[in-house]
């Protein structure tokens, strides 16, 4: 085996590894972001929304930063947004719930 066959195979365990998946019977976390997110950040993630306008939110697809994140630095992102302070829908989050949404905002910082 060739060494860049070697550092092709080692690359693609390392992200592997690395993704990101929910635990097993958490919430989905698509349907929490949809029920809870969706009005400001666009049900895709494009923030494409009036408020996201009016809020200046920035599009969650393609965000190499958040992508790099673990899911529970996104899940700190979201609770220590100044725009999310006082916000029901994220406040009232359960820790499950929080964990899987943030898992779905990774899977969609990471969509091109």
């Amino acid at each position: 085996m060739s060494w860049a066959n070697c550092t092709t195979i080692l690359l693609i365990g390392v992200l592997a590894a690395g993704a990101a998946q929910a635990e097993p019977g958490a919430p989905d976390g698509a349907a929490v972001f949809k029920a809870r997110c969706a009005k400001c950040h666009g049900a895709a993630g494009m923030a494409d929304t009036g408020n996201a306008r009016a809020l200046k939110v920035r599009p969650l697809v393609n965000d190499t930063t958040l992508a790099l994140m673990a899911p529970a630095d996104i899940a700190k992102a979201i609770t220590s947004d100044p725009k999310h302070r006082g916000m029901a829908a994220v406040t009232n989050l359960d820790e499950k719930e929080l964990g899987a949404v943030a898992v779905f905002v990774k899977e969609l910082a990471s969509k091109h």
